[in-house]
């Protein structure tokens, strides 16, 4: 081998060694001084990029991540790795074989604006369609395919609302087809619908990477609910493009209700993107309810043996303005639950339909009627939400065609009514009704008013145990629980030695009671409109449903006619017969059988038999501190009679008491003189029947501490 020969060999070996060992080295320099300041240029943002490894026709960048420029950062990912040409990278153009992005992050951000955080890096990456537009091929980013591997997406919109995708993969050719796999997708608009999916298949085409037509995506497992208790589940379908018009996309898919798996409803229609509009008729044909059986297994509140359904509802959307109309039929329907009755309540069925419009951009709620058909009462629900998706402000009327006052009260279910059966009654029946509330401003006076068209009724026959003219005009047996399991019966009249006469109960008792229970009760007809806005108020304020509305002739009612559980029955008895007995009975006998049934304190009911407990005295002698006393423990009287256990009340309750008192002079119930030595003179205790401390303690502990079933201690 000659000397030349040997010269050159050697350099060839140097240059290689050379271009090995600083070819990494030179490539990570042009990827960080010469690639990613002309792609930051190119996109207007910010691009930073963690560790960068280069060989010879490969690079891996590590935690790459796009500026969000005053938003959230619309694209992070932790890995990227790509095949390029080696010429071009050295003249600051990137051409890319193939690239794959391991876990992206896109979150993508929209203002009502309709601006958002990556449609103008979207357009600036794509750049011009061709060199005669100005593209050219110096500063063009060419990329051949992009692999996507368990990436993840966040779009929140603030008018229209969110969706999340928890995981996806894809295979992207910016000109050619390409496909996605979507798992754990939801929606959630601003207008109250919510969707998910478990699996969505979509296929697509791009050209210079802009999407070219509509895809094709097929969907399973998904579930959605478009308005608050409906609840569609197993959803399968496809929504493909339209053959005739590539603008519109089909939509076909099936489902069921509530996690069942039979197939239950289908809907098909249309939705054209580019001008925000489409199409939606959901159809539900007569199925029992049985059929959904593997959901209601287990369920205690619906027997769904005999009950059968059927619904439609028809959807379009146009211009920020979504329609929507249906109907829903249910019948044979068997209710048992604690909080509606005792018993369960059978045959349970109604007719409705409702049309009216969503304004997703401002988010607002017409609801043009809701007409429900229920045992021959028409009733005709009309409402208007504004600030929808937040807290509402709305408004809305309840209005109930007239009808015979016989067929309204039938129309209640005899299981609901029991104490009502064999009521007879004439006239005419009717409602008109308003309401208006903003939960956003709960301080704001409630708009409450109205008719309840019952007083166009008159009872012609009444049942014995609760007729007015014949039971409680005169003597009558009064049955009651005074410890869990324990029951006595005694006389309400004059046959009762502890019976006091309306004439024998002192003013004070009567002043006090209506200063703390009913303050208007000489003038209202039973019912105080007044309190039950206040009560509503106060309910939302506190964000749940505790205060009541309820007058003396309510309590009368519900402690001598009804029974003490907490249900939707009582509560429709008790305002009935509230308003028979307003319309049989002197506000004098209703209070004088209050004060002689309601209960004082353990087992003691009467305030006659409750006066010569406390005190010792007659009900003709109670003082108002006395009668204040009475007021401050009437609603809990078992577990307040602590405060005589004790043979003292304390400071707080005194304190209390003071209260009471002073209100009772400020309604002017109480003289200056009566007021000053009412609050001079300390509430003092009768001990002729007092137990000792800790036994009395005990004894109250013992009946107000709930029976507890074995199984659930």
């Amino acid at each position: 081998m000659s000397r030349r020969v040997r010269i050159v060999l050697v350099t060839l070996v140097a240059v290689l060694v050379c271009a090995l060992i600083l070819g990494p080295l030179a490539g990570e320099w042009v990827v960080r001084e010469r690639v990613l300041p002309k792609l930051k240029a190119r996109l207007g943002r910010d691009v930073r990029v963690g560790d960068v490894w280069v060989r010879w026709g490969r690079v891996e960048l590590r935690d790459f991540e796009v500026d969000g420029a005053g938003a959230a950062s619309p694209l992070k990912v932790p890995r990227i790795r790509a095949r390029f040409a080696m010429g071009p990278l050295f003249s600051g153009r990137v051409q890319i074989v193939d690239a794959e992005l391991d876990h992206p992050r896109l979150e993508v951000v929209r203002s009502t604006t309709s601006d958002d955080n990556i449609s103008s890096i979207l357009d600036k990456l794509r750049g011009p369609k061709t060199a005669e537009e100005g593209g050219g091929s110096g500063g063009r980013l060419r990329i051949e395919k992009i692999r996507i591997v368990d990436g993840a997406l966040a779009l929140l919109d603030e008018t229209l609302g969110d969706a999340q995708i928890a995981s996806f993969d894809a295979d992207v050719r910016p000109d050619g087809d390409g496909q996605a796999s979507v798992t754990d997708a939801a929606l959630h608009l601003a207008a109250g619908p919510r969707a998910t999916a478990e699996k969505l298949i979509v296929q697509f085409s791009l050209a210079h990477g802009r999407l070219v037509g509509l895809p094709d995506m097929t969907v399973t497992g998904a579930s959605a609910a478009p308005f608050r208790g409906l609840a569609l589940s197993g959803i399968a379908g496809t929504i493909r493009p339209d053959v005739a018009d590539p603008t519109r996309a089909n939509v076909a898919v099936h489902g069921s209700y509530g996690g069942a798996n039979t197939e239950l409803w289908n809907a098909s229609g249309w939705f054209n993107p580019s001008k925000r509009a489409g199409e939606l008729k959901l159809r539900a044909d007569r199925f029992k309810l049985s059929q959904l059986k593997s959901i209601l297994n287990g369920v205690e509140i619906v027997s769904a043996k005999n009950a059968d359904l059927d619904a439609h509802l028809d959807l379009s959307y146009a211009n920020d303005l979504l329609t929507f109309g249906g109907a829903f039929h249910l019948a044979g329907l068997t209710v048992a639950h604690p909080m509606l009755a005792p018993i369960p309540v059978a045959h349970v069925g109604f007719d409705a339909h409702a049309q009216g419009t969503v304004d997703t951009k401002a988010r607002k709620l017409h609801l043009a009627e809701a007409v429900v058909d229920f045992r021959n009462v028409h009733a005709t629900l009309a409402a208007d939400v504004e600030n929808l998706g937040r807290k509402p402000r709305f408004s809305a009327t309840l209005k109930v065609r007239p009808l015979p006052c016989q067929i309204a009260l039938q129309a209640l279910p005899a299981e609901l009514t029991p104490n009502l059966q064999g009521f007879k009654l004439g006239g005419t029946f009717s409602t008109d009704l308003h309401a208006g509330v903003d939960l956003e401003d709960l301080e704001a006076p409630l708009d409450l008013g109205g008719q309840v068209g019952i007083e166009g009724c008159k009872v012609l026959d009444a049942p014995e145990m609760v007729d007015a003219d014949k039971r409680l005009q005169s003597t009558f047996e009064q049955t009651v629980q005074y410890e869990p399991g324990k029951w006595r019966t005694f006389f309400a009249g004059p046959e009762n030695p502890d019976w006091v006469p309306y004439t024998d109960i002192s003013p004070n008792l009567v002043n006090s009671i209506m200063t703390t229970e009913d303050n208007g009760f000489f003038r209202h007809k039973g019912f105080i409109p007044s309190e039950f806005r206040s009560a509503l108020q106060q309910n939302l304020q506190k964000g749940y449903f505790r205060l009541g509305a309820s007058s003396i002739s309510m309590q009368m009612v519900k402690n001598v006619l009804l029974s003490r559980e907490k249900t939707l029955s009582r509560k429709l008895q008790e305002l009935f017969l509230t308003w028979y007995i307003e319309h049989h009975l002197t506000k004098e006998r209703i209070l004088e059988i209050y004060f002689n049934v309601i209960e004082f304190g353990p087992n003691i009911y009467g305030i006659g038999r409750a006066e010569k407990h406390y005190f010792g005295k007659t009900a003709k002698e109670i003082e108002p501190q006395e009668a204040a006393w009475y007021s401050s423990i009437l609603p809990s009287p078992k577990r307040r009679y602590v405060q005589y256990c004790h043979g003292v009340v304390d400071t707080k309750w005194d304190t209390y008491l003071k209260r009471i008192i002073r209100r009772n002079h400020e309604r002017g119930r109480l003289t200056d003189a009566e007021y000053e030595k009412a609050i001079s003179v300390p509430l003092k205790f009768d001990r002729a029947e007092a137990v000792p401390e800790r036994e009395c303690l005990a004894y109250v502990k013992r009946i107000t501490t709930p029976l507890v079933p074995p199984a659930a201690k």
